[in-house]
């Protein structure tokens, strides 16, 4: 099965269906597969299967298009960041060894200037006009036919990863790994039939492939120029939202919009949630402000989207009393086949710690042109996370953290995680994030970057984080309670919004 498939199934089954909704267009499967065809024809005759086409835009329609259309017609669609400066977006371009750049009209003027930076482009295309020629021109006279078959196996996405450890890597997920990770979340995901799921998040990021697995049940996917709590109210009552996907950041500012509790939310039934943990109170109030269930996923770049699904039904008993499963994120998926291992590559015992291993028909291809990083990420056949992890007796798997988030502190490790949701509850802390920083004594110390909420009271900044950390020793054991707090306004995060860790380690690097 090819990923432009799901769109033909659901032409062929809805084809008067809305499949997507934007500001004031509404498109139809049966419009969205012309679109594809269209698009997937009109790329064959400038690039050849096996090329890559990168894209720079913020969300909008022809994204999605390019999304399907792109491996329809056998070449690669490589996804760009329009949130990274420009000669970090050219360096992505080159290192993907892209032919094709398609480029919306507020890109158009930096990526022209920086044409010479990119000598393996053969064509820009302009969204918007502009470029070596427009996407409409591009277009016109394109046939509706389906295009040639690729293989299954042939390379559909190339995904470069976050570089919230280092630099980006680039995925390469073909339409087998793809269509896998679909198949699995749209079989475990609860998505009602008729459903309206509105997309917040960019699409340049692999979590898009939220808008397949629901246009794998058919289900109508609304989509936003950029996010922002008003937009969102606005839509759900006016679209008649059904379901949505956020961060926790964003819905605990969410529920700290003014007058939420007044809003038309009545048709929201579930919102999905990624990138972290929920903390309980956020769990609580949402399910009572905004009325609506919770479930999560767990998965990343390099498998191809989902591969642990925490559902609804755990989500009600956890803010019913037993707040522990927060800390879960969920149980392995159908498609899906992991181990837990310890550093001889031998199963742990259950309920002890140790690296998550997965394997997989949806884990990625390898990374593109980086054979000895492919090579490391990958033992006896099995995909190494970097996630410790525990399993508990009702199969649950919990993140304990990321083995280089892991902090070692006199001898000690120290999973950032736990702090973190420690200081969650702490009444007066918004967002935190934990991470160790060089120390002499020590070898690191455990730090935290806090964002207060907008009505925490405070005397002075010494004085808080001080009363922070006498919190944490509250709830934690000695060597585990940060001897530094920072209050910052925000913590930087990517656009799937995890946390850049390593950012935060640089920054504060030197302990007072």
């Amino acid at each position: 099965m090819l990923i432009s498939d799901i769109v033909e199934y659901a032409a062929r089954k809805y084809p008067g269906r809305a499949a997507l909704r934007f500001e004031d267009q509404v498109i139809t499967f049966a419009d969205l597969r012309d679109r594809v065809r269209t698009t997937a024809n009109a790329l064959l005759a400038i690039a050849a299967p096996g090329e890559r086409v990168a894209v720079l835009s913020a969300n909008r329609p022809e994204y999605i298009d390019l999304y399907y259309g792109v491996p329809g017609a056998g070449m690669a669609l490589t996804f760009l960041n329009h949130r990274l400066h420009p000669s970090e977006i050219t360096a992505l371009v080159e290192h993907a060894q892209a032919s094709v750049l398609i480029v919306s009209g507020e890109y158009v003027e930096a990526m022209t200037e920086r044409r010479h930076e990119m000598p393996g482009v053969k064509v820009v295309v302009g969204l918007d006009g502009g470029g070596d020629r427009s996407f409409a021109d591009l277009l016109a006279g394109a046939s509706f036919a389906e295009p040639p078959r690729p293989d299954e196996d042939s390379l559909a996405w190339l995904v470069y990863t976050s570089g919230t450890t280092g630099k980006p890597k680039g995925v390469m997920l073909s339409h087998r790994n793809l269509v896998t990770g679909v198949i699995g979340s749209a079989a475990q995901w609860e998505i009602p039939d008729g459903s309206v799921f509105l997309f917040c998040f960019p699409l340049c990021h692999v979590g898009g492939y939220a808008v397949l697995v629901n246009h794998m049940r058919q289900a109508t996917v609304g989509i936003v120029r950029a996010y922002d709590n008003e937009t969102f109210l606005r839509l759900v009552a006016d679209w008649k939202v059904t379901q949505t996907g956020l961060a926790p950041t964003m819905i605990a500012f969410l529920l700290s919009h003014p007058g939420i509790e007044d809003r038309d939310l009545g048709t929201l039934e579930a919102i999905g949630y990624g990138a972290s943990a929920i903390p309980a109170e956020v769990l609580r109030r949402g399910m009572d402000v905004l009325g609506c269930d919770f479930y999560q996923g767990f998965g990343m770049s390099e498998t191809g989207g989902n591969i642990l699904y925490f559902g609804i039904a755990e989500h009600r008993r956890a803010a019913a009393g037993e707040a522990h499963l927060l800390a879960a994120a969920g149980r392995v998926m159908d498609m899906a086949d992991i181990r837990i291992v310890d550093d001889g590559f031998r199963d742990v015992a259950p309920g002890e710690p140790g690296e998550m291993i997965v394997r997989c028909d949806q884990v990625m291809s390898g990374y593109w042109r980086e054979p000895e990083l492919t090579g490391a990420a990958f033992q006896d056949g099995w995909f190494r996370t970097g996630d410790v992890v525990r399993r508990d007796d009702e199969g649950m798997v919990y993140i304990v953290d990321r083995i280089k988030d892991m902090i070692i502190t006199g001898g000690e490790n120290v999973a950032s995680r736990e702090v973190e949701q420690v200081l969650y509850r702490h009444p007066s802390i918004a967002d935190a994030a934990v991470f160790g920083v060089p120390d002499p004594r020590w070898g690191e110390a455990v730090c935290a970057a806090v964002v207060l909420r907008p009505d925490a009271a405070m005397i002075d900044a010494a004085t808080t984080a001080e009363e922070i950390i006498a919190f944490a020793r509250e709830h934690l054991g000695g060597y585990k309670v940060p001897r530094r707090v920072e209050l910052v306004a925000e913590l930087p995060r990517n656009v799937a919004g995890k946390v850049l860790k390593r950012d935060l380690r640089s920054l504060y690097k030197e302990v007072s």
